[in-house]
């Protein structure tokens, strides 16, 4: 990668090491504090995603639209509550906090509030949304307000948007980013806008067709990535033989870049899912016990990939404080329970935790640099 792609890849796990300070207090064995703060506002949700990682695969609402149950305490987290927790955290050093979740950030009706609240107290605010509820009114606070949103449209056309989110709002979407596209221009705002499909065989040959109607709606960027199933998930992984084939088509999107819109193929994750164990062998332990989520319902979790999951659970926010939380035993023992041969293949930190694992264990010449 040259040193330019690095400059603008907004997805490289080198940012990690603009905290050094912090970095070097994790490699000295400290207990850091997080840097980047996951928070899912509700966990309800008005799409029904046929591999949502957060209701498919663990059964709880599969292609129900009749239940918006995601797990059986439903919630939508309120804003005193949030407020007060935005203050602590932003007195233990957090510096950015992602709005996502198990459920969809703009079914909570207090989101912009908190948006507005966590720019204030100085800490930088970023989104994922499947792009449904993001009206022009909201589109102003978010495009005043966060550093980047990016929409999970997973299609190219709006048969294969309903087939695979149950909900029939393509054009809808479309004109969402087209909207908020225009309010970036309109306040000269520095936000980040993308929207992204994860590929299956539902709409893998849809990818160029997607990058190219989001592209006619003026916002920044693609990003294109393979859909991988969690291991607790019924469903089996998709064969290497798929990716092999698809990837050729995916890589054609890459012709629809310019100045001003730029096509990201996660070909690290692509890498991933082509490797015979899924590049498991590169790290023996996760250190990326730093990136945790808090969910609507006031509990902490290791990960986003173990929300809503009791055994990986680290504490009630309704009980104790986040810092009592960081510093408990509880996640000394979620930590030590970690294995690694059972977590979520090529998750959102296994970049990081290849990084990290060459750091702590060096095995190539290390003082040649």
């Amino acid at each position: 990668m040259h040193q330019s792609e690095l400059k603008t890849d907004p997805f490289t796990p080198l940012k990690l090491f603009s905290h050094m300070e912090t970095m070097y207090g994790w490699w000295k064995g400290e207990n850091i504090y997080p840097i980047t703060m996951e928070l899912g506002p509700s966990t309800l949700c008005n799409h029904f995603c046929t591999w949502c990682m957060h209701g498919g695969y663990f059964g709880t609402h599969k292609g129900d639209k009749k239940s918006l149950k995601m797990y059986p305490d439903n919630s939508i987290m309120g804003f005193d509550f949030y407020r007060n927790l935005c203050d602590e955290l932003a007195t233990l050093g957090t510096k950015s906090m992602i709005f996502s979740g198990s459920g969809e950030p703009f079914v909570n009706p207090n989101l912009m509030d908190f948006i507005e609240y966590t720019k204030k107290k100085g800490i930088d605010v970023a989104t994922i949304t499947h792009g449904g509820l993001l009206t022009r009114e909201r589109a102003k606070i978010v495009a005043a307000n966060l550093s980047w949103i990016r929409i999970s449209l997973n299609s190219g056309t709006a048969k294969t948007r309903e087939e695979i989110h149950k909900v029939d709002d393509f054009e809808k979407v479309l004109g969402h980013l087209a909207g908020l596209a225009e309010e970036k221009k309109i306040q000269n705002s520095k936000i980040h806008i993308g929207a992204g499909i994860a590929v299956c065989p539902e709409n893998w040959e849809e990818v160029y067709e997607g990058a190219k109607r989001v592209r006619e709606t003026g916002v920044d960027y693609f990003q294109i990535k393979p859909v991988i199933w969690h291991p607790m998930s019924k469903d089996k992984q998709y064969e290497e033989e798929f990716f092999r084939n698809a990837l050729p088509l995916i890589r054609q999107a890459k012709e629809l870049e310019t100045d001003t819109f730029k096509v990201f193929v996660k070909e690290d994750q692509f890498a991933g899912v082509l490797s015979p164990d899924y590049e498991r062998s590169t790290y023996k332990k996760c250190y990326s016990t730093f990136f945790p989520v808090i969910e609507a319902n006031k509990k902490v979790y290791y990960c986003s990939q173990t929300r809503g999951l009791p055994e990986f659970c680290l504490g009630d926010l309704g009980v104790n404080t986040f810092k009592e939380i960081w510093e408990s035993e509880q996640r000394q023992k979620v930590i030590e329970s970690i294995d690694i041969s059972k977590c979520q293949p090529i998750c959102r930190c296994h970049q990081l935790n290849k990084t990290l694992w060459a750091i702590k264990h060096p095995q190539n010449s290390p003082n040649f640099v």
